[in-house]
C-alpha cells in the first residue's frame, strides 16, 4: 500500500506572537511512501532549492521516520519516498515543519504504530524545537500554541488551540532574494529584553489571537513586535521599510517566521499591496516576488491506496 501525506506551508510568529502562534497556508508539501524489498529509504525529491535537499538519512522526512521507528523499537523495512514541494526553503514558510509533520506521520504508517495527533506533535517537537509551524503544519487554520513537560515520561507535550481562518482574507508573501536561515535569524537575538517590550508583545498577542478567534477586526497595529523583528529586519534590506508599509485594505504586515519573506494580510487590494512590497524591496537592490495565498484550514491529510 501507498501512504500519501499532504502537509500545508505555515507563516509563524505574526509578529509579536513569537514562537506560539502560526497560520497554515496554501503551499503544500506532498509525500508518498511506497514499500519496497530492499532495506532502507530511497528518496526521491521535486521542487523548489533541489541544491539545498539531502537524498539520504539527513533528510528531515527521513529523520522523522527514523526517529517514530527508533521510538517504538519497530524495525523500520524499506521504502520508496517521494518528495513533491511548493515550499519554498529558507523563506519562513514553515518548510522544516511540514517536512518533520510529513515524515512522522508516515513513519507511524510504515511502522504501524498509532499516532494520535498529540503524539505526532510531541515526536515532530523533538525535531523542530518550538511549537508553531508544526501545529499549524498538522491542525492547519490559525493556532496558539504552549509547550509543557510530561514529568512521567521526561517529553514535552505541546498544547494547541485553533481556529479556521477566513477565506475573504488573502496572504501575499513577498519573498525576497536572499534566504536566511533560522539558525541565524536566531543568533541575532538579545538574551535579555525590558519589560516595556515583553508587555507590548503580550498585549498585542492576545487582542490578535482574540481577533483570529472571535472575528474580530484585524489592524497593522496588532502586529506589531518588539522581540524579535527588529533584530533580523536588518538582516535583509528592505525589510525594515516593509513592515512599516501602509495601504488600504492592509489588514497586518509581519516577518514570515524567522523571514526572509514579509507577510501580508489583505482585506482587499492584494494585488497593489503585494507590489508596492516588491518595489520597496527593489529600491533597497533585492529582487523579490510576491504571491497571493490563502490560508489551509484543513491542516495534514493522509490518502492510502
Amino acid at each position: 500500500m501507498t501512504v500519501t501525506v499532504q502537509v500545508p506551508a505555515s507563516s509563524a510568529n505574526l509578529g509579536p506572537a513569537f514562537d506560539c502562534a502560526a497560520i497554515a497556508l496554501n503551499l503544500h508539501l506532498r509525500v508518498s511512501a511506497a514499500p519496497q524489498t530492499s532495506g532502507g529509504l530511497d528518496i526521491r525529491y521535486r521542487g523548489p532549492n533541489t541544491e539545498r535537499i539531502p537524498l539520504d538519512d539527513t533528510n528531515l522526512v527521513a529523520r522523522a521516520i527514523q526517529n517514530i521507528a527508533s521510538s517504538a523499537s519497530e524495525k523500520l523495512h524499506g521504502a520508496t519516498i517521494e518528495i513533491d514541494s511548493q515550499i519554498p526553503i529558507g523563506s519562513g514558510l514553515g518548510s522544516s515543519a511540514a517536512a518533520i509533520i510529513a515524515g512522522t506521520i508516515l513513519g507511524g504508517e510504515l511502522c504501524g504504530v498509532q499516532l494520535e495527533p498529540k503524539k505526532i506533535l510531541r515526536h515532530a517537537l523533538a525535531l523542530e524545537k518550538h511549537p508553531d509551524n508544526i501545529s499549524a503544519a498538522l491542525y492547519g487554520g490559525m493556532v496558539v500554541a504552549a509547550v509543557t513537560h510530561n514529568a512521567s515520561d521526561n517529553l514535552a507535550d505541546i498544547l494547541v488551540s485553533t481556529t479556521d481562518v477566513s477565506e475573504k482574507i488573502d496572504f501575499i508573501c513577498v519573498a525576497p532574494d536572499v534566504p536566511l536561515s533560522t539558525e541565524k535569524a536566531r543568533a541575532v537575538l538579545p538574551k535579555q529584553y525590558s519589560r516595556e517590550d515583553i508587555v507590548q508583545n503580550i498585549q498585542r498577542t492576545a487582542l490578535l489571537t482574540a481577533a483570529f478567534f472571535s472575528g474580530g477586526e484585524l489592524t497593522p497595529e496588532l502586529f506589531r513586535d518588539r522581540l524579535h523583528q527588529p533584530y533580523r529586519s536588518p538582516l535583509v534590506p528592505g525589510v525594515a521599510e516593509c513592515l512599516e508599509y501602509r495601504a488600504e485594505g492592509l489588514a497586518g504586515i509581519f516577518l514570515s517566521g524567522a523571514g526572509s519573506s514579509v507577510m501580508a494580510i489583505a482585506l482587499h487590494s492584494s494585488t497593489q499591496i503585494g507590489n508596492a512590497l516588491v518595489d520597496i524591496f527593489r529600491r533597497h537592490g533585492v529582487a523579490a516576488r510576491a504571491s497571493s495565498l490563502k490560508a489551509d484550514n484543513a491542516g495534514a491529510q493522509v490518502r492510502r491506496a
